[in-house]
């Protein structure tokens, strides 16, 4: 831009100092710096060899849960009397910043939302101390428990299902025998035994019984409380010893309950339990139930915990597996189920064959367009980097252990991390090649090679070592805000930043010390090897033609763009502003939280509140029978296929909730997608009666749960419910949207029992009715009792045929403290209504959650939110004016990654500017080389749009990516003008000559990046499908960024020249330039 020459043109302008510096140092003694790579390869081997594997990134959640079991409590029972207790006692709390409660039929739950400052350990002893402090939770509350929110969810390793014939009892004995056998296992710590009920020991006394015996069921519990029992009576100390006494007389069993004595009568004659009750030493009443490929089982859940690795504990349950099916009873069964394992290795084994195919095509690339010598220790900087990376991946402040994500990352930075090193070897070559043309000519009778020496490497590596320096920096600059964006999904942002940032740390260590070490003696004008004369010809004729077309080609476009600077700029812009508008426009799809396809598909059933078990039976039969049909249909259709569906297992999660799991066939053994499978069962299953909700899906998303998730909140309960119903009606009239749910319900069906007035003059209270009642219907628990490992409960209360009646209820007799029977319709009030399914609070107020599931192929999750809240919530608020609007679930999470990755990108933007305007002591300069950075969105969409692929925040990455990588190449270029300048060139001949020498480093740096990108393109299998938008998204973007490069940063450059000619800009902002 001036005549005189910038800050790094200067540097490199000045004769090589005797002091060399580090690289100078690292150049001469090559014994260190091979040291120094034997160190980082064989701690990165160390490091591979015992680092954990995981599917994805697993982190920690910054949440601290509460949950309390309120027995036979209604959810506004459970409100008034648990959670808003408990919210009053955490108010003021500091370091909360959010309280979500939940209060359903029996269990309160609380979850607390931690500030990321805050230490949580701190924290949840504090909440410990104020939800003990407590004093007016009802008498029949369990003890609220207080526990840390993990994900432990994350890291299921494979199920374990038994099936076939068998009892209850058998269900239970022998799920607890294999659980604890297999957490014997030394790998294995965390299952969960799933399809078993817990042991109870029920007493059921029928209303018939206690009027004849004239007997309470209060009474009843009460002789059970005091004649089951060992209680200690101390000690007798005699001259002989001490002597422990003590009453032994607990109840163990069933039929040691049945001999208890209820009432001794004066002729000497005993009631005895068995007498006036039946006993049952069972289980517990629930409708939990297992299946397993239509048969009833039980299932063993088996987890990773802390940094386990899933395949050692798959390989382990593998063989108990094996080894269990041969001592299994005889009509019993033994299967693996959703086997992370196999997906792993798969996925695994996926990402290390692209890597090594894409690093084949870099070391193609680099033979063809370098010298083999160099192009062979450039390729020494791909292991260097990448073991080194392994090496710190999880001891750094951010452990990154091997999964999907962090391999992918290996794959971006596969062709990126040869940039620096391709760039101070091309400089070494030309340094070295300059010398031998300059020797030839002084003396053309030596005939003999030329080999570099030390002094030539050093000049050729610093003369563009502090460029390229930090060209890597403002790549590392890019990614490092990434780490900081925090929230649930931070590992996933953090397994991606991390590997890219260490890998081009140990690139820049390969480059700039153990590089140049290899490149001294590099040997010109010898005659090539026999086997290398066929690469060599190819090489000159590769040389030859790129010369030509540099010469032929580029540099006449380059200066007719030159000439019409101002039209291209313009033309340049309008591709950025069609490819903004095919985003907005829909041409080119945008989802930011994309579906990833999965390895099944899984349903969630959920009934009508108050629905019956049949009515439940019926549903899941139905549901169940629907997924064999079509995958009978499926392979009538494709009898080269092997069908859809492996296994099929549902269980249920409560008396109106279910949960279907389809492990579907390897993807190579189908046809069709787990999202085509998903709808063909929707499409079977059809409508269901007397189902709230159904959904079915076959993959994630970065909020987790459904698409759209919408929340209203406020004080007054009929507005919400009327509020709630009006926006999942208007969510309805959306195409593509669907799988509507309304987390209120239409309500439950309710029995409300209230005092009349002349209950008081026969001395009953509301108390009594409400306590006699319960004893009936719901049962009192009389104790807890400890059988070997299992606690059970003992239980007072009608027999399950009363129960199963209104008229039950109806014809139920009050029984006052005198002693007198008076009917419950004399003393009460008996009326059926509606209840609330559940109550959801949110930072103390009432909330009604709607979600919904998008078609991506319809709709747009994000546009319809946005339509929704500029279109109808208004409306919807001025009309209901007590409540208030808010996004929740994925919806929620969307928008503050949104949030938090923008400002991250800000936060990338002014550190790369900072470390181009520093060394380049320039504020214009480092803006012209900024520029290229939006331009390279048009490379993306084009991408996009050709692949069919949505845009989301996985392609952000790759934006990420391409600032650094274009910012390097656009550096050196404007430096190699600078030089130009500095050497008293005009600004048209500096820019040319500029463009003329970097050519081919640029074209370089992005074929390495492109073709190790490559591979990844063209990948069809599903384990693929979470990382291509990445893949996309850079790869486009590098290849257009080229284009940018060359012609638009020239054009600019020229741009800011004419406008310092025409005094637009004062001389001080451009002292520097």
């Amino acid at each position: 831009m001036e005549n005189e020459p910038s800050a790094i043109g200067k540097e490199h302008s000045a004769k090589l100092s005797e002091s060399y510096g580090l690289i100078g140092w690292f150049t001469k003694n090559p014994v260190a710096a091979n040291l120094l790579m034997i160190l980082v390869i064989s701690a990165g081997l160390i490091s591979a060899l015992n680092i954990s594997k995981n599917m994805f990134p697993v982190g920690e959640l910054n949440q601290i849960s509460i949950s309390a079991v309120y027995p036979g409590a209604a959810p506004v029972e459970v409100e008034k009397a648990v959670i808003l207790p408990m919210e009053a006692a955490l108010q003021g709390l500091q370091g909360i910043k959010k309280i979500s409660s939940t209060a359903g039929r029996d269990m309160a739950s609380v979850t607390l939302e931690i500030e990321s400052n805050e230490d949580i350990q701190e924290v949840m002893s504090q909440v410990e101390n104020r939800i003990d402090s407590i004093v007016n939770f009802p008498d029949d509350l369990e003890r609220p428990t207080v526990s840390r929110t993990t994900m432990d969810e994350m890291r299921w390793v494979m199920g374990v299902a038994v099936y076939g014939d068998m009892d209850e009892r058998t269900r239970k004995t022998l799920g607890q025998e294999m659980r604890d056998e297999m957490l014997l296992l030394p790998e294995i710590k965390r299952i969960i035994l799933w399809g078993v009920d817990p042991y109870e020991i029920s007493i059921e006394v029928q209303e018939d019984r206690l009027r004849e015996y004239n007997l309470t069921l209060d009474e009843v519990a009460q002789v059970l409380r005091s004649s089951s029992l060992d209680l200690p009576a101390g000690m007798i100390r005699t001259t002989e010893g001490n002597v422990l006494v003590r009453t032994q007389g607990k109840a163990y069993t069933g039929e040691s309950f049945a001999k208890l004595v209820v009432r001794s009568q004066p002729d000497g004659t005993k009631l005895l339990l068995s007498d006036v009750a039946t006993i049952k030493d069972g289980f517990a009443e629930s409708n939990t139930l297992v299946r397993f490929d239509r048969q009833n089982a039980f299932n063993l859940g088996v987890f990773a915990v802390d940094d386990q690795d899933i395949l050692t504990i798959s390989n382990q349950v593998k063989q108990y597996v094996q080894a269990k099916g041969k001592t299994l009873p005889e009509g019993l069964q033994i299967s693996e189920f959703f086997d992370t394992s196999f997906h792993l290795s798969g996925r695994l084994n996926m990402m290390l064959e692209n890597l090594a195919l894409g690093a084949v095509l870099v070391a193609i690339v680099l033979g063809l367009f370098l010298n083999l010598h160099v192009a062979g220790w450039v390729m020494l900087g791909i292991p260097v980097s990448f073991l080194g990376a392994f090496w710190l991946m999880p001891v750094n402040p951010y452990p990154v252990d091997i999964n999907v994500l962090s391999l992918f990352a290996f794959i971006m930075v596969l062709g990126i991390v040869v940039d620096d090193a391709i760039v101070i070897g091309e400089s070494i070559f030309s340094q070295a090649k300059k010398e031998f043309k300059a020797r030839s000519a002084e003396d053309l009778s030596k005939g003999s090679s030329y080999k570099a020496s030390v002094a030539t490497v050093i000049a050729g590596a610093k003369k563009v070592a502090t460029p390229s320096t930090i060209g890597v920096l403002t790549t590392m600059a890019a990614f490092a805000p990434i780490l900081f964006v925090g929230g649930a999904k931070a590992p996933f942002f953090e397994s991606i930043a991390v590997v890219v940032i260490l890998c081009l740390l140990f690139s820049l260590i390969e480059s700039k010390l153990i590089l140049p070490a290899h490149l001294v003696g590099l040997e010109l004008g010898r005659p090539a090897k026999p086997g290398l004369v066929f690469i060599e010809r190819w090489q000159r004729k590769i040389g030859g033609a790129l010369t030509q077309f540099v010469e032929s080609r580029y540099i006449p476009l380059l200066m007719l763009c030159l000439k019409h600077r101002y039209a291209t700029l313009a033309g340049f812009s309008t591709l950025l502003i069609i490819s903004i508008g095919a985003v907005n426009s829909g041409i080119a799809k945008s989802e930011f939280s994309p579906n990833v396809p999965g390895d099944g598909v899984q349903a969630q059933i959920i009934m009508q509140d108050g629905a019956s078990a049949e009515n439940l039976q019926e549903t899941l039969s139905r549901v169940e029978t629907a997924a064999y049909e079509i995958d009978a249909e499926y392979r009538r259709s494709h009898p080269q296929d092997k069908g859809l569906v492996e296994h099929l297992v549902f269980y249920t999660e409560s008396d109106i909730q279910a949960m279907f799991m389809i492990s579907l066939t390897h993807p190579e053994e189908r046809s069709i997608s787990a999202f085509d499978v998903g709808k063909l069962w929707r499409d079977k299953v059809g409508n269901l009666p007397n189902v709230r909700k159904q959904r079915y899906y076959a993959g994630t998303n970065a909020g987790g749960g459904a698409k759209i998730n919408l929340t209203l909140s406020g004080s007054d309960p009929e507005q919400l419910t009327l509020a709630g119903a009006a926006l999942a009606d208007k969510l309805g009239e959306y195409s593509g949207v669907f799988d509507i749910y309304n987390s209120q319900g239409a309500g439950s069906r309710e029995i409300l029992i209230g005092l009349k007035p002349n209950a008081s003059q026969l001395g009953i209270s509301l108390g009594d009715i409400a306590r006699q009642v319960r004893q009936a219907f719901y049962g009192e628990e009389v104790q807890r009792l400890q059988r070997g490992a299992d606690t059970l409960k003992v239980m007072v209360r009608y027999p399950i045929e009363e129960r199963s009646s209104i008229a039950t209820l109806e014809n139920m007799h009050i029984r006052t403290a005198s002693g007198q029977v008076i009917a419950i319709g004399e003393v009460a009030d008996i009326r059926l209504g509606l209840g609330l399914t559940a109550i959801t609070r949110i930072d103390r107020e009432r909330t009604v959650t709607i979600t919904a599931d998008v078609d991506a192929s319809q709709a747009q999750s994000g546009a319809v939110i946005a339509d929704l809240t500029t279109g109808f919530i208004p409306e919807l608020l001025a009309h209901y004016s007590g409540v208030k609007f808010g996004l929740g679930g994925a919806s929620q999470e969307e928008q503050t990654l949104m949030k938090r990755m923008i400002l991250g990108f800000v936060a990338s933007l002014f550190l790369i500017y900072g470390l181009l305007a520093v060394p380049l002591k320039s504020y214009v300069q480092p803006l012209v080389i900024m520029t290229v950075i939006p331009f390279g969105f048009i490379g993306a969409v084009v991408g996009h749009i050709i692949f069919g692929v949505s845009i989301s925040m996985l392609s952000i990455f790759g934006l990420v990516a391409l600032a650094g990588v274009v910012v390097n190449d656009s550096l050196i270029l404007v430096e190699f003008v600078n030089r130009g300048r500095a050497d008293n060139l005009s600004i048209d001949d500096s820019l040319l000559g500029a463009g003329r020498q970097r050519f081919r480093a640029i074209l370089l740096t992005t074929m390495t990046t492109f073709v190790g990108l490559l591979p990844m393109l063209f990948e069809t299998s599903t384990q693929a499908q979470f990382v291509i938008p990445m893949a996309l998204s850079l790869s486009f973007d590098i290849v257009f960024a080229t284009t940018i490069t060359l012609i638009l940063i020239p054009c600019l450059y020229r741009v800011i020249y004419d406008l310092r000619d025409s005094k637009r800009f004062s001389e001080p902002a451009l002292a520097a330039d």
